[in-house]
């Protein structure tokens, strides 16, 4: 009867942690979800568009495989889901560790770095302990109760997952009035004799404040989507505000020293961007096409930025 007991309460204790695990890991990367988008779309499978909507299913799943798992409802079900999920996920990491460099494989967000193959033996251990409790059988809930939980569960995890921070579409849709680009200073800096070049021509142009996390994130996200689609470098012109060794270090950082970069003045910076960055301006023949945040940016305006023939 003791060894019984202390089997129960292992298990019970092993699928507890489990549980908060898939919420804690679904969390992690809702913090840094622009991180873990470009992380995914770094891979080359899927548009940006496709790649917002995947990301957030997969903290959907997470969140209520976690919740499933603490509630122990559609217990065999969500057994063999997360043990699929895991061995498929692992690998991924397996060919991300042989064919990539990747430092961080985003598992846990930004928040949290652990290689690919330090992720692998992650999945090892949880499917290791998924198996230590492969028998249990799902809580007997009173059927209504039951339908309760069910729907209580996916709800809460459709809103954190999609509802809280939305995806790109759904976020412009809603908040564009929101990152408009200061005309009158914007164009007035176009003035300047060193832009005469933008004057002509499509050109994505990025205000970015040196030591702005997010401007690199922007940064990265505005890069990879330009050699994706092979779009000339010369297509995407920066202006940094900050000093000259911040400038320095988020150049190497961002591995953008292929690209035009003016520094500029922080007044004139703040006025333009209404002190809200990064901002991306889209402009044709010097006239402002679009202006937002990196979240205006999607594989149909990149391809735009083509001028050959």
């Amino acid at each position: 009867m003791s060894n019984l007991s202390s089997s129960s309460v292992l298990h019970n204790t092993i699928r507890l942690l489990l549980g908060v695990f898939f919420i804690v890991t679904a969390v992690l990367k809702l913090l840094s979800i622009d991180s873990f988008e470009i992380y995914i779309y770094s891979f080359g499978i899927f548009g940006y568009g496709t790649t917002t909507f995947l990301s957030r299913l997969l903290i959907f799943i997470e969140l209520s495989i976690g919740l499933f798992l603490i509630l122990k409802i559609w217990f065999k079900q969500i057994w063999w889901l997360t043990m699929l999920m895991m061995a498929g996920f692992t690998l991924f990491l397996v060919y991300a560790a042989i064919f990539r460099n990747d430092s961080n494989c985003h598992c846990f967000g930004s928040l949290v770095e652990l290689s690919p193959m330090q992720s692998v033996f992650k999945n090892i251990i949880v499917m290791a302990l998924l198996f230590v409790i492969k028998n249990e059988q799902s809580h007997n809930y009173k059927p209504v109760l039951r339908k309760w939980l069910i729907a209580l569960t996916l709800v809460v995890s459709f809103v954190i997952s999609f509802v809280l921070l939305p995806m790109d579409v759904v976020y412009n849709r809603i908040y564009s009035d929101n990152e408009e680009v200061n005309e009158s200073a914007f164009y007035e800096s176009l003035n300047d004799s060193a832009y005469v070049d933008l004057q002509q021509g499509r050109y994505l142009i990025n205000y970015a404040l040196a030591g702005c996390n997010y401007c690199k994130i922007g940064t990265e996200k505005a890069t990879m989507m330009l050699d994706r689609h092979g779009i000339s470098h010369d297509r995407l012109k920066f202006f940094i505000g900050g000093s000259d060794e911040a400038i320095s270090r988020f150049v190497e950082i961002t591995g953008t020293s292929d690209y035009e970069h003016w520094k500029i003045p922080a007044p004139q910076f703040m006025a333009i961007t209404y002190g809200k960055f990064p901002l991306f301006v889209f402009i044709e023949d010097g006239n402002i096409v679009k202006a937002g945040d990196f979240r205006i940016l999607d594989d149909e305006m990149i391809k735009t930025l083509d001028l050959r023939p």
